[in-house]
């Protein structure tokens, strides 16, 4: 089972999958991207940019919940993935599910 070794509130999470691949998923200034982790656990190649409008949306339904975070919401849905191929196709399907927003 894929699972979250790494999390830092409001910043990052490293998720380890269960095909020896590891994710980076990382909250910047401006976006929150997901990162292939290769050698030294560097950043490899980006594997999806999510959308700043799904990044708004999603803030605005947390608002001043502190319990909840944009970063673990989103790397619990991640670790549902097996493969590294599996992590694009849960990025977008979360972006144009409009009812993944309203369930937080």
């Amino acid at each position: 089972m894929s699972i979250v070794t790494t999390y830092q509130k409001g910043k990052f999470s490293q998720i380890n999958l269960d095909d020896g691949n590891k994710i980076l998923l990382s909250y910047g200034a401006t976006d929150m991207r997901i990162f292939k982790i290769g050698f030294l656990s560097l950043p490899k190649e980006i594997m999806h940019i999510f959308d700043s409008s799904f990044l708004s949306k999603l803030n605005s339904k947390i608002g001043y919940d502190l319990s909840k975070n944009v970063v673990k919401i989103l790397a619990e849905e991640l670790v549902k993935a097996k493969k590294i191929e599996e992590i694009k196709g849960i990025c977008i399907q979360l972006e144009k599910d409009e009812k993944f927003i309203e369930k937080i």
